[in-house]
């Protein structure tokens, strides 16, 4: 797993979170879309994670907020957010490693 497929990823399950009540909705008739899968797969993931990054990836990539709106929230700055997503990434990447 690279840090693009984990980026690409990880923008589906903000994309997807946005529109759950759609998603959920269609997925009565159609079937749950693929990226819910997905979204479970990362949540078992983050469930290991400090509780620090846990709340990054609930805010950025369930609650869809932005790192200008988390770090506004949080009363830091905007590239202390990056660096904590950063490291969202790489430990999802080395979670990932370990499964396989």
């Amino acid at each position: 797993m690279t840090v693009q497929e984990v980026r690409k990823d990880l923008r589906a399950i903000r994309y997807y979170y946005s529109k759950q009540k759609d998603f959920e909705k269609a997925a009565e008739t159609v079937g749950a879309n693929r990226v819910a899968g997905i979204a479970q797969r990362y949540h078992r993931i983050v469930t290991n994670a400090s509780p620090r990054l846990y709340e990054v990836y609930v805010q950025l990539y369930l609650r869809n907020n932005t790192q200008e709106t988390l770090a506004f929230d949080w009363d830091c700055s905007t590239e202390y957010i990056k660096r904590l997503n950063k490291q969202l990434y790489e430990f999802i990447i080395d979670q990932f490693k370990e499964e396989n």
